[in-house]
């Protein structure tokens, strides 16, 4: 058993707290709101019914006991095996509290941050200590979503990563090794190198919002459509983050006109009751037919996930199998991204990767330096029994 030290009690912070509980650590959940904090065991309490209401949780009030609220972080910093911060997504704030956290804790404790968007090692910068900072990368919800990835930063030493790695499969969850600090580390970068191309292709009339969500839910077999995905989890976050990532990587720098429009306007998805979709009802999802998705371009769509999956590759970012579980256990994909194109063809990959950047001009479209020599050699895939991966003939 481990104290945790959670820092941030929003919807990540008490999630994360519930999930360590739930694992049977001693957890201590601070934040600077004592509402927060009340709010937040509620919430937790609410989450811990519905979970005993399914037979997923034997004793409520066993993993509550191990979740005591903390008023001073100093206080309890001290005491703490592992630090996890989930405050808002505002480096000033993260810097802030890391500052405090490495005065207070032990030099062999992890300091992890759980920012989805943010660089590590500018973070660590706040710090006397930046080899004992890491990101612990949760995704929404934490108690149900098995994904986190780890993220290594520019000084992060090798004992914390195995350290963080350990913890996470002490949650029961799966984590994906991140080895270099770039922005959106490899979920957000492949989802969101699909979600501008498809943006931009909806600018400029080519599709419509529907057609597209239509085709990756019915044809690809994707649980929401990207439209539908991108208004359930907030126009306002989908936005910052496509600008942090504009900011800081010249391949995303083409932000799509109709997102940076839809947020100026204020139609932020669910919450406001409109984004790219109209919600007139709480809780209501758009209704998707099938038929609209029938004459799109399925394998168009989703080449510009390949393309960043393949970058991840040649940048020795992640493994091929880290990459197509986070695909799988992050976003849901019946299938891993370089699994879907080994079967598709990765010389048709190219094809579409090419159609789209003379037709769009996008540098997310050009193709990767990977994907062209895999169609040089002959490693087309499935066809020709190499790929991303060997088949047998």
């Amino acid at each position: 058993m481990l104290k945790v030290l959670v820092v941030g009690a929003g919807t990540m912070g008490h999630g994360i707290a519930q999930v360590a509980a739930m694992a049977g650590h001693h957890v201590y959940l601070h934040d600077i709101s004592p509402e927060a904090l009340e709010k937040a065991l509620a919430k937790i309490r609410w989450s811990l019914e519905k979970l005993k209401e399914r037979g997923a949780v034997s004793s409520i009030e066993s993993v509550l006991s191990r979740i005591e609220p903390a008023k001073s972080l100093e206080g309890v910093a001290r005491d703490a095996d592992i630090a996890i911060e989930a405050v808002p997504e505002d480096i000033s704030i993260k810097k802030e509290v890391f500052k405090i956290l490495d005065k207070a804790m032990r030099p062999d404790v992890v300091l992890a941050t759980n920012t989805s968007s943010l660089p590590i090692s500018e973070i660590a910068s706040a710090t006397a200590r930046p080899q004992r900072v890491l990101g612990l990368h949760f995704f929404n919800p934490p108690v149900l979503m098995k994904l986190v990835e780890v993220v290594r930063g520019d000084a992060t030493d090798a004992l914390m990563l195995e350290k963080a790695l350990d913890f996470v499969k002490s949650l029961r969850k799966t984590p994906i090794l991140v080895k270099k600090d770039v922005p959106g580390f490899v979920v957000n970068r492949i989802l969101h190198a699909i979600f501008n191309i498809a943006c931009h292709l909806v600018n400029r009339g080519a599709y419509s919002v529907v057609e597209v969500d239509s085709a990756l839910k019915h044809r690809a077999g994707l649980p929401m459509g990207i439209f539908e995905l991108r208004d359930f989890s907030g126009i306002d976050v989908g936005y910052m983050v496509a600008k942090s990532l504009a900011e800081r990587d010249i391949l995303f720098s083409q932000l799509c006109p109709l997102l940076e429009r839809l947020y100026k306007q204020g139609l932020l998805g669910v919450k406001s009751g409109e984004g790219f979709y109209k919600y007139t009802a709480q809780g209501q999802r758009p209704y998707i037919p099938k038929e609209p998705g029938e004459k799109v371009d399925v394998v168009m769509l989703l080449a510009p996930g390949v393309n960043m999956a393949a970058w991840l590759l040649r940048n020795e970012v992640a493994s091929r199998e880290d990459i197509d579980a986070g695909v799988k256990l992050g976003l849901g994909y019946p299938k891993g991204i370089l699994e879907m194109a080994d079967e598709w063809g990765v010389d048709l990959v190219v094809d579409k990767l090419q159609q789209l950047y003379l037709r769009e001009g996008l540098i997310l479209a050009r193709p990767d330096p990977v994907l062209l020599e895999m169609v040089k050699s002959g490693a087309l895939g499935k066809k020709s029994g190499r790929g991303f991966y060997s088949y047998e003939s």
